[in-house]
């Protein structure tokens, strides 16, 4: 019971640590350009060490746009998946690569604030999920089992469930997909003059990947 006690201390002192990693960057890069923003900088308004900001980001892009190294991980990614899942394989995935952080007010802020800095530059936005294309093959392995998992009763999921080399090839499919539409639903969001939240443009990311179901069957 103690080592439990523990574990979820450390974990959640681990959470407060890369919130405020995070909330730093995002202050730093909303108050001028990122590309004028420095680790030091960072690390000092938290304050933590350079060792302990590199254990938690590779890059001061992956903090400011929450990309974690877990992202390449099969085990990780299928939990996050399962948390998101009210039906629908698309708006689990969308959720995961999109919104991706702890369900509080807070991170909801933080999200708001992504947001505005990928609408002030674009480029920003680009490297973010780019960096999930470098983490593919943890997501498409993932979305493949998972697929599996819920294909019985998703909404998005024809039956019978997939196996074998199409299970990884539709998976691999789905989630370029998905990548594709979060870059065209937060691009029309900078577009529009940044109105609407991320939820908003989460539900059109969403809409856009189901909008070409009639065109491949």
């Amino acid at each position: 019971m103690q080592t439990s006690t523990t574990d979820g201390l450390r974990e959640r002192k681990k959470a407060q640590v890369r919130a405020d990693l995070e909330r730093a960057t995002l202050e730093l890069a909303l108050e001028r350009d990122l590309d004028e923003v420095t680790v030091d900088e960072i690390c000092a308004r938290v304050p933590v060490s350079h060792r302990t900001f590199f254990n938690y980001f590779d890059t001061k892009e992956d903090a400011l746009f929450d990309v974690r190294r877990a992202w390449g991980d099969p085990v990780w990614i299928g939990r996050r998946l399962t948390d998101a899942y009210r039906g629908s394989v698309v708006a689990a995935l969308v959720d995961t690569l999109f919104t991706a952080s702890l369900p509080d007010e807070q991170d909801a802020e933080l999200r708001e604030a992504r947001m505005l800095i990928a609408a002030r530059h674009s480029g920003l936005l680009r490297r973010r999920l780019g960096r999930f294309d470098d983490l593919r093959s943890g997501l498409v392995s993932a979305v493949a089992a998972f697929l599996t998992d819920v294909s019985r009763d998703d909404d998005d999921t024809p039956r019978p469930a997939p196996d074998g080399e199409d299970a990884a090839a539709r998976a691999e499919l789905l989630v370029v997909a998905c990548i594709a539409a979060i870059r065209i639903a937060v691009r029309e969001w900078a577009e529009a003059g940044g109105d609407g939240s991320a939820a908003e443009v989460a539900d059109r990311a969403v809409a856009i990947t189901r909008s070409v179901a009639p065109f491949v069957r």
